[in-house]
């Protein structure tokens, strides 16, 4: 699993594929400008930024998540049930959740929280 900066605060997460473009690997993603599951080249899913390697999360065999993440193809993207964290932990066994988006609630929630007390 990689990652790149997306949206100032956000990771946008991936799954490095076995499939090969221009001798770099493919990366199979969620997105809402894909508007879902897309395999694209990695030079493509990095626009050019730096990437982190995220690890491989869960136990399941590599052919078992890649089997999973291309099975999942016509599951459209949505930004709170189906998002690129969801997808990946999706992908490797685990209970699809976005820990990022939980935070993002948390915050947003806190500074709600902030201003009505100051009022």
């Amino acid at each position: 699993m990689i990652s790149v900066p997306a949206y100032v605060f956000f990771r946008h997460k991936g799954i490095v594929s076995d499939h090969w473009y221009r001798g770099k690997p493919t990366v199979i993603s969620n997105s809402a400008c894909a508007g879902g599951i897309a395999e694209e080249p990695w030079d493509v899913f990095t626009s050019g930024q730096a990437w982190a390697d995220e690890g491989h999360p869960g136990r399941l065999p590599t052919w078992e998540v890649l089997h999973r993440a291309r099975s999942a193809r016509r599951t459209p993207y949505h930004v709170l049930n189906w998002n690129c964290e969801s997808f990946v932990a999706y992908c490797h066994g685990l209970p699809p959740n976005s820990p990022q988006l939980a935070a993002a609630a948390l915050i947003t929630l806190a500074g709600i929280a902030l201003v009505a007390a100051r009022s």
